[in-house]
Order: structure tokens, then sequence, then C-alpha cells
């Protein structure tokens, strides 16, 4: 998860076990990436979790990920 600090102006990452467990309060939402099997298993096989992330890189939309920026400040 990527997410900005309003208060410290800074961009902060972290790995959260859970989507609904240890969500960092207080801070929002810019990016994230669901790395658990069940998100690319279909496409990839566990072996090929490079290709799932070089995908998901190539696919974001910028504008979307930009315009999360912008609400968060």
């Amino acid at each position: 998860m990527l997410y900005w600090d309003k208060e410290s102006k800074q961009f902060i990452p972290a790995w959260i076990d859970e989507q609904h467990l240890g969500q960092l309060n207080g801070l929002s939402y810019v990016l994230g990436i669901d790395m658990w099997e069940h998100a690319y298993v279909y496409d990839y096989p566990t072996s090929e979790k490079k290709k799932y992330i070089e995908a998901f890189f190539e696919n974001l939309n910028w504008e979307v990920i930009e315009e999360n920026f912008r609400k968060a400040q």
C-alpha cells in the first residue's frame, strides 16, 4: 500500500497483511497491489509472480492515481 500523510507531507509505504485489518489510521490511500495468490493465479502460475507485478505496473491508470493523490492532500 502507498499512503499519503497530510501532516508530515510524505508518502508512507506499508505492507498490509489483510485488506480488512492493519490499514494505517489517518493516512490517505493512494495505491495498492494485491499480492495474495488469488489475485493472479488464474493468469499467472505462482512461479511467475514477477510477471503479475510487471503487468500491474504496465496497466496502471496514472490519471486515477494522481486524482487519488490530489484528493489525499
